[in-house]
């Protein structure tokens, strides 16, 4: 292979100094930026945010982060000096621009160590990051966004060091043609002609290209929004219905008061809590007790009249789904965490009580992604829930509106009372000219497979006291329960008698037979 010649030292101006030397300085400009506001980041995150700090010290992080911003700067003053030392064509030069590319792909695998360790702490405590907890989904997004930069800039750090390793190089800083090929020479030949047995490269490379297919598409799919169809459970059923009502507690007897001058200045009676009118007031809304007669259980949920449960326009024996909505705004996720668990309580609820499978944990996706379900096939119902302010687009509005039109139940859950003015404002732009209005209590999301002859429980009544509801066509698209039923769900029951928290599990089932019903009847078009 014939090689440069020395001349190549002596000319006047060449590019290849400069195409090595200033990536150097980008890299010693990065690095020395983390090293600065990394540590100073951390104590503002820490200070931020209390529950993170004993998860956080206990797995050593603010040792690894202290230790990384150390590398940043001992990296940034190796790329500064390498990349002004590069400028000058001597072997020396060289030698220090191949140690500083080298010393890149250290800080590189630092960097990941330190991405992956901290969110597999965040992860497996089920920490909040932005009002949310991370699901597996949720951290590869999170590392994915971090290290797809730091992988890029590798890639093209390996180019340059490659280069710094050819002959041409060698020839351009020491001014000598190298006699034999050099290892960058060797690694571009190696590259070009697949090696001394070219059939075996190839068949390696397609083998890892199909294996790495089949093991990353179902992750690329889930970040571009894949999502699997819902698929209401086969079979025949009847509303198992049961009469849910309220069992008022009996009222204290007051005290007898004696007062032993009525002339005098000074009573003498001290005053009871329980004479007090707001006590009272509190005492019977927190304590009224919802009771379910057995005895008027008949068959299992479902329509068509069987004893097996399920719906003879269902598909499948598919577990039964609980997906949630994402969006704009903190705590959408409020209550979904590994530790109170809402969401897995109620479905293992809905399993004890109808017999049907459930799925082991909920879901949630982005308002976008309903679009993604094929029709007749989207969830009979979704759920919503927060304590802060709900934002959303106009394209989010045209799904979600599109998505209720067509046969979809939208199940708002109140956690605070900025969210019920948040959601108010929320429906007014989803159905302009429609308003939500009060359920009736004979109204048949209340009658079956639980009857509530009073409505829907209140319990914190954080928006007010009634459920409330947009109707189409008959049918409800919004049912929205201004009283945080998640809260009833929790493990706990947030302080809630259980047999109260009982019939906010009922509640969430109605809801669930409600949906599937109308929602099977709504697109029975798609499905033949």
């Amino acid at each position: 292979m014939p090689g440069p010649t020395p001349s190549m030292r002596n000319a006047k101006y060449h590019p290849l100094p400069s195409l090595l030397c200033l990536p150097l300085g980008v890299l010693a400009a990065l690095a020395g930026y983390h090293a600065i506001l990394l540590p100073w980041r951390l104590d503002a995150a820490l200070a931020r945010t209390v529950a993170w700090r004993f998860p956080l010290h206990e797995a050593g992080i603010p040792e690894l982060i202290h230790t990384f911003a150390w590398a940043c700067g001992i990296g940034a003053g190796i790329f500064f000096a390498a990349g002004m030392a590069g400028l000058f064509r001597r072997g020396w030069a060289l030698r220090a621009v191949r140690v500083a590319y080298a010393a890149a792909y250290v800080l590189a695998i630092l960097y990941a160590y330190a991405i992956f360790k901290v969110t597999d702490v965040l992860r497996a405590g089920e920490l909040e990051v932005d009002g949310r907890v991370w699901d597996n989904m949720a951290m590869w997004r999170v590392r994915w966004d971090y290290l797809w930069p730091a992988l890029a800039a590798v890639l093209a750090v390996a180019v340059l060091h490659v280069t710094a390793l050819r002959s041409f190089a060698v020839a351009l800083y020491t001014g000598v043609r190298p006699v034999a090929l050099t290892l960058g020479d060797r690694i571009v030949d190696n590259l070009r002609t697949h090696g001394r047995d070219p059939q075996y490269r190839k068949g390696l490379l397609a083998s890892a290209a199909a294996h790495a297919l089949v093991i990353l598409l179902p992750l690329l799919l889930a970040f571009i929004g894949c999502v699997q169809n819902y698929r209401v459970p086969y079979g025949s059923g009847t509303p198992s219905v049961a009469k849910v009502q309220y069992v008022k507690p009996k009222k204290k007897k007051k005290k007898k008061k004696f007062i032993l001058n009525p002339n005098a200045a000074i009573y003498f009676q001290i005053p009871d809590l329980d004479e007090s009118d707001i006590e009272e007031q509190v005492e019977e809304e927190t304590q009224l007790v919802y009771t379910a007669d057995p005895n008027a259980v008949h068959g299992k949920m479902g329509a068509g009249g069987g004893k097996k449960g399920g719906w003879p326009e269902g598909v499948g024996n598919d577990p039964i789904r609980f997906i949630r909505l994402e969006y704009d705004g903190r705590y959408w996720d409020d209550g979904m965490d590994a530790i109170s668990r809402a969401d897995v309580n109620f479905l293992q609820e809905l399993k004890r009580q109808t017999g049907f499978k459930v799925a082991r944990k909920s879901e949630s996706h982005p308002i976008r992604y309903l679009r993604k379900y094929d029709k007749g096939f989207a969830p009979p119902f979704v759920y919503m829930t927060g304590s802060d302010r709900i934002n959303a687009s106009s394209r989010d509005l045209e799904i979600l509106r599109e998505y209720l039109l067509d046969g979809g139940l939208l199940f708002a859950d109140c956690g605070g009372g900025r969210w019920d003015s948040s959601f108010r404002a929320f429906c007014r732009a989803l159905f302009p000219g429609k308003r939500l209005v009060i359920i009736a209590d004979d109204d048949p999301l209340f009658q079956m497979p639980y009857a509530f002859p009073n409505g829907a429980p209140p319990l914190w009544h954080h928006g007010g006291m009634r459920a409330l509801g947009i109707k189409h066509k008959g049918r409800w698209v919004v049912f929205y329960h201004p009283g945080d039923i998640n809260d009833a769900w929790k493990t706990g029951h947030s302080g809630l008698d259980p047999r109260m928290a009982r019939g906010a599990f009922q509640m969430g089932i109605n809801i669930v037979y409600y949906s599937f019903t109308h929602y099977l009847e709504e697109t029975r078009k798609y499905r033949k």
